[in-house]
Formats: C-alpha cells, sequence, structure tokens
C-alpha cells in the first residue's frame, strides 16, 4: 500500500455524476419500508398509469436491497415529475442505504473506524461539525446537520448489514420500538449550540445501547456521516482508504491493477485501462470483463466488494478469469505495482495536410501542465499549427493546474474567482503572464467535462482563446478542499467555495455551452455508483472518421484557415 502523505487541505475538483438528490428534497421524514411486493411493471410496458408503474419497479428495486437500481427509478420520476415528493423521498431513502452499504464494505471504515473509542468517536464528531462551521461555503446551522445524523440512524437500523456487524443478537420488535424513538427525538429537536449537538448524539447512544446493546462508535458514526451529506452532493466523509485513493489521484500514482471498473450484469466491466500498467500490459482493454478473481466468481458482488478482492500490497499477484470483446475467455496473472496515471491518454496529428493536431486531457494532476507541454512540442515538430484539446469525460482535478494550463494560453486578464467564507477562499486568480502557446485552438466538452475541465473551458471561451464544441458540460461550480482529520485517520472532502467564470458567469447547474452544439457523446466517462453511461470507446474517441465530435471541430479548423487565406 502506498504511503499516505497527509495534507492539512488541498484543493481539489471531483465531479461525481449527480444521482443524489438535491439537499432540498430532504426536508420531509423519510417513509417506512417499502409495501409488501406487488408486481412490478418494466419501463418499457408502462402506459395508461406510468408514474404507479414507476414507483412500483423502484420499490421492487428496493425489496431486493438493489438500492443502485432504485435510485435510478426514481431519479427518473424526479425528472420526469417534479411535483410529485414521493420520488424525493423513496430516492432520499435509498440514497441513505446505498451510502451505508459502501461504507459498511470498506475494509478501512470497518477495521480502522469502527474500532474507535467512544470518546475518539466523539472528537471525530466533534471536529467535522467545527470544520462544517468553519469552512463550508454557506453558513449552516446546526440543526440540519443532527437531524440527518437521526435520519442516517434510523436507516441504518433497517439494515441487515448494520445489525448484523454491530449487534449480537436484536429482537425486530426492539428494534422497531427503538426507530420509533428517534423518529420522535427527530421531531423535538431544540439544538442550541455545539454541546447539544453532542448531547442529542449521546442521548442517542444511550438509547441505542439499553435497548439492543448497539455500541456508541457505529451510532457517532452514522451522525458524523449524516452532518457531512446534509450539505450537498460533493461534501463526503472519507474513510482512511477513500482519503489515500483521493491523494493517489492527486498525485497521479498509486499501487494496483491500473483499471477501471464498472458493474456489469456478466461480472466486472473496464470502462478504463491505464497505459503502461499491468492490465495494459497484459492485453486486456476496455470492453472486457472480469468474471472470475482468485478463481471466486463476481457475478452479483457490489463494486466495492469487488475491489476489495482485487487490491493488495506491492508485488503481490492476483489471477482472473477475462471475458474477452469477443466472447473468449482468457486467463491472466498481474503483479500488483506502482501506477502512473497519465494526464494525456492520446496526442497525434488527424489532419496533416492543415496541420490539426489532438490531444486527449483525462484530469488535472500534478503533472498534467508538463505533459500537456510535450505533448504540444512534439506535435509541432510534426508539423502541428492547429491545436484541438478533448476535455470529455474529464472529470477535472486540481484548481491550480487548471489556472496554470489555461495561462498557456491567455496573456493575461482573470481565469476564475473564488468566493467563500473562510479565509483564503475567496480569490481572483490571473494568467501570471505572456502566453506559451498561440496556436488556433478548439475544445472538445460533453457533460461529463466538470470542474477544473469547465475552469479551462469557461476562460478560454470568455477570452475568445478558443471554440468550444460539444455539448454543455457538467455544471459543477463548487471547490472541495480535503481535509485530514487530527481525530481519526480519515477525512472530510468539505465545499469551501463557488468558482466563476473571467466574465462572472456562475458554473454551477449551468456548466459551458459550447459554440458549436454536437450532441453525439462518445466519451462518456462511467458514471458514479452504476448509472449507465457508456464507457470511453477506444476504437473512436480521436478518430475523425468516427468521432462526431472531433470531425465537426475539423470542419471548424478548415473553415477558419479558408476564411484567412
Amino acid at each position: 500500500m502506498r504511503r499516505l502523505v497527509k495534507w492539512s487541505a488541498a484543493w481539489i475538483f471531483l465531479a461525481m455524476l449527480a444521482w443524489m438528490t438535491s439537499p432540498t428534497t430532504w426536508a420531509t421524514s423519510l417513509d417506512s419500508n417499502p409495501p409488501a411486493e406487488a408486481s412490478s411493471p418494466t419501463i418499457e410496458t408502462m402506459s395508461a398509469d406510468e408514474p404507479q408503474a414507476l414507483m412500483e419497479q423502484g420499490l421492487d428495486h428496493e425489496r431486493q436491497h438493489n438500492w443502485a437500481a432504485a435510485i435510478e427509478t426514481y431519479r427518473k420520476g424526479v425528472e420526469r415529475w417534479p411535483s410529485r415528493t414521493e420520488y424525493s423521498r423513496r430516492l432520499r431513502l435509498c440514497e441513505l442505504h446505498f451510502k451505508l452499504i459502501r461504507r459498511y464494505q470498506d475494509a478501512s471504515f470497518r477495521g480502522v473506524l469502527l474500532r474507535l473509542s467512544r470518546e475518539q468517536a466523539i472528537d471525530v464528531y466533534s471536529e467535522v461539525l467545527d470544520r462544517i462551521q468553519m469552512h463550508y461555503v454557506d453558513p449552516v446551522p446546526l440543526e440540519p446537520l443532527v437531524r440527518h445524523g437521526l435520519d442516517n440512524l434510523e436507516v441504518a437500523l433497517r439494515d441487515p448489514l448494520f445489525l448484523s456487524t454491530n449487534v449480537a443478537a436484536a429482537a425486530p420488535e426492539r428494534v422497531t420500538w427503538l426507530r420509533e424513538q428517534l423518529r420522535k427525538m427527530r421531531g423535538q429537536l431544540a439544538v442550541a449550540d455545539r454541546t447539544a449537538v453532542i448531547e442529542i448524539a449521546l442521548s442517542a447512544c444511550e438509547l441505542a445501547r439499553r435497548v439492543i446493546e448497539l455500541p456508541p462508535t457505529p451510532v457517532l458514526l452514522e451522525f458524523t456521516c449524516g452532518a457531512c451529506d446534509a450539505l450537498d452532493d460533493f461534501t463526503s466523509y472519507l474513510t482512511p482508504d477513500k482519503l489515500e485513493d483521493l491523494y493517489a489521484m492527486i498525485d497521479g500514482n498509486f499501487v494496483g491493477l491500473g483499471i477501471e471498473l464498472k458493474n456489469d450484469p456478466q461480472g466486472l466491466r473496464l470502462v478504463g485501462v491505464i497505459r503502461g500498467g499491468p492490465a495494459w500490459e497484459a492485453g486486456i482493454v476496455t470492453g472486457d470483463r472480469i468474471v472470475k478473481v482468485a478463481g471466486q466468481v463476481v457475478k452479483g458482488l457490489s463494486l466495492d466488494e469487488a475491489a476489495n478482492r482485487l487490491q493488495g500490497a506491492e508485488g503481490t499477484s492476483i489471477d482472473l478469469e477475462i471475458l474477452k470483446r469477443d466472447g473468449d475467455r482468457r486467463d491472466v496473472r498481474l503483479i500488483r505495482r506502482h501506477v502512473d496515471v497519465e494526464s494525456i491518454t492520446r496526442a497525434k496529428i488527424v489532419e496533416p495536410a492543415e496541420g490539426i493536431g489532438y490531444i486527449q486531457l483525462a484530469g488535472f494532476q500534478k503533472t498534467s501542465t508538463e505533459e500537456l507541454d510535450q505533448a504540444i512540442s512534439g506535435l509541432q515538430a510534426l508539423g502541428m499549427r492547429t491545436l484541438v484539446l478533448d476535455l470529455r469525460g474529464n472529470p477535472g482535478g486540481l484548481l491550480n493546474v487548471a489556472v496554470e494550463i489555461a495561462g498557456r494560453f491567455i496573456d493575461e486578464g482573470v481565469i476564475v474567482s473564488t468566493r467563500g467564507r473562510a479565509s483564503g477562499q475567496s480569490q481572483v486568480l490571473r494568467a501570471s503572464g505572456r502566453a506559451r502557446w498561440r496556436m488556433p485552438m478548439y475544445l472538445l466538452v460533453d457533460h461529463d467535462s466538470a470542474s477544473a475541465s469547465e475552469i479551462l473551458a469557461g476562460a478560454l471561451q470568455d477570452h475568445h482563446r478558443a471554440t468550444v464544441i460539444g455539448e454543455r458540460t457538467y455544471g459543477k461550480g463548487s471547490v472541495q478542499s480535503i481535509f485530514s482529520l487530527h481525530s481519526a485517520p480519515a477525512g472530510l472532502k468539505l465545499t469551501t467555495a463557488k468558482f466563476y467564470s473571467p466574465r462572472n458567469r456562475p458554473y454551477s447547474e449551468q456548466g459551458v455551452t459550447p459554440d458549436v452544439p454536437v450532441k453525439t457523446r462518445i466519451a462518456a466517462k462511467p458514471a458514479a455508483d452504476g448509472a449507465d453511461d457508456a464507457p470511453l470507446d477506444e476504437a473512436i474517441a480521436g478518430d475523425p472518421r468516427l468521432d462526431q465530435v472531433l470531425a465537426a471541430a475539423i470542419r471548424a479548423a478548415k473553415s477558419r484557415t479558408q476564411a484567412t487565406r
């Protein structure tokens, strides 16, 4: 395992595709468990009573504890019938179940955080509350944070995994009575200050101990996670493993197999294979599926469970059975090792006669600026006179790197401004000097271009430095700071500011609208936690014969060249 380098706070943008509902829908108390099983028509067979049919389908997913499918179903209901609050209530409930399962499938949560003492767990909760009150982008009253903690605990008491992990045996009627008492506590909240918050949490701990002998630490951890969930889609409590993964992503290196996975009916589908990594060297490609790990079938496992089986120390081996895209099966043995994640995944001349070069930028990490400079220099040596920079599927990364890259193309002026409550969160970041690269430029974007991608696209668009082509970007207009906690080996990803374009356009929920709209999506990254977006198609992206967005950029570049002759 790579040694974790702790920072007090780091600027980072992480685009999470929004399967979560807005916090404004969370004011209502949670519903009960889904009703008894009933027939559940599929979406395709809906006709006369579509809203009820969709609700029945969601309830059927809930009865099977398929929380990801239920979330997707209820999200469709919220989008299609926003006035029907039953969808948002069920969506909220399923999100809590889904995140609970992910916590309890995280080995570091079980092995480190659940083993904290009562006093340590209190310190963690108190420190998270302190960070929220001091650094969150907007002032936050304490009462919603406590209310969400009670919600988390009440939902946890419905979940067999939570109960089997933390309680030796609990009579169902006693668990039901405890949940009812927590709902009453929720309805009578009076939160004057931080001391009152801790007292309420400890009262819940004592009640749970007396009724079902539930230890205090899992209770306090639900209050901690609930406080984070109360804020926005991008704030989250980070387990030790999640914190380490986040720093590895920032650094652009980690120990592993060099693959990106998504759940699939036949096992685990590879939606990304890092060039130069163990899987890439073994001939594994995007679209292949892992069906067995160490001889054990992975079908039916959650993504986190499967990932836990694939993880291991540097130098150790793992045997996989691969179902290839052509249907053949293949056994491979991979050695886990250090893998460097490259920001530049493609760099080539796509139109030699016109001198049009194409570069695909996959993320904004520490090495990205240097990689981009090297790629541009290399293509210029091959005759590039016009640059097409592909940001499709790019979820973002480090703020300072986005500013550095924008400054490579912009002589002077504002690149982005940030606004937050805490010291140092409100800034105006400008181009630092003479631009290094001056060639005509086209940016490719899609709905999954987010965060730092939007900062770069918005800056170049506002300064009339590049033509933006593709789909409207994701619309993630907030800054997250990463805090390593002092009270436990865990972290907090907290929204601390919002960012704006050079012309003071907010990015949040608006994104960047392309100058040349092209609807075709061929570079979508896998959606968060089981949604059904298509992965990047390695055979299409960057091929002007098949990639319609790139083809549109080439046409625009040729038209510009002809107009200037």
